[in-house]
């Protein structure tokens, strides 16, 4: 008997109502198979009964015996729950450590923005600027637009104006709101700024500054002649330094919390005003 006549059989079977060739869903010779209709073997009796229930199709090897496919079976389903568990237990440790990860990525942006917490800009930090050692501010400088900015806006009543002995220097002012004296010490660090940013620094050659009050500068010219941006007309005496040193450093600017305030207090009094102060 052919392959085709099987079939033919198993066809007839069925139309004749035969229970077992109703439950033979596709024959699948050529590969030794049966697909077989079976009920859930979990599904309630109830549902057994009616006739909407569902059949569930089950590939059948011919070659081997019943229990034997229950067995392959069995196999197959305990292979997948072996497999279904790894994944899982894969999964849950992928999502532990990709857990981890975002936490310490969190904690890193968190630490990366309280550092980069934006401050206050203070209006002389576009300029050369530092505080000297008696707490004076000094700004100077970086070009022609700035020398004629400092001058013109920052130069007041009280405000000393140092400059290089040098033509193209940069401007430097130190401010001085209390109007009273201004210490050696400061000035002597005001003239080294300008020195630095003046060509001395480029012709490696040591050179004397002056300072002058803030009424000697001015922006008018003797007949005739004309100023150009960033220089000014020094009227008056002119007070000079001692040569300075061709010396520049930097330092790092922090804000003092008000509980050690006291501890720094007196670490920036003016330099030999007195006899404590000397004898410190």
């Amino acid at each position: 008997m052919t392959w085709t006549d099987i079939e033919a059989v198993v066809r007839d079977a069925r139309e004749r109502g035969d229970s077992v060739a109703q439950r033979i869903h596709k024959l699948k010779l050529k590969e030794g198979l049966m697909t077989l209709l079976l009920n859930d073997p979990f599904a309630e009796q109830e549902d057994l009964k009616k006739e909407e229930a569902q059949m569930v199709p089950v590939d059948i090897h011919l070659e081997l015996s019943v229990f034997a496919n229950a067995r392959k079976y069995y196999h197959h389903r305990k292979s997948a729950a072996q497999k279904e568990q790894k994944t899982l237990d894969a999964s849950a440790k992928a999502l532990k450590s990709a857990e981890k990860k975002a936490k310490l990525k969190l904690k890193d942006v968190k630490t990366v923005s309280a550092i980069l917490k934006s401050r206050k800009t203070y209006w002389f930090e576009k300029y050369i600027w530092f505080i000297s050692s008696e707490n004076y501010l000094v700004i100077g400088g970086r070009d022609q637009q700035q020398n004629e900015q400092i001058v013109k806006k920052h130069l007041k009543d009280g405000d000393l104006y140092v400059h290089a002995d040098l033509h193209g220097a940069t401007s430097v002012v130190v401010k001085n709101p209390a109007k009273g004296p201004v210490p050696p010490l400061t000035l002597q660090e005001a003239a080294c700024m300008a020195v630095c940013f003046s060509s001395a620094w480029l012709a490696h050659m040591s050179t004397e500054a002056y300072w002058v009050y803030s009424h000697q500068v001015s922006k008018t010219a003797p007949s005739g002649e004309y100023l150009s941006s960033g220089s000014f007309m020094v009227r008056g005496r002119k007070n000079y330094l001692p040569n300075s040193p061709l010396i520049l450093g930097f330092g790092l600017m922090f804000k003092l919390d008000s509980t050690c305030i006291g501890s720094h207090e007196g670490e920036r009094r003016v330099r030999g005003s007195g006899p404590e102060e000397q004898s410190q």
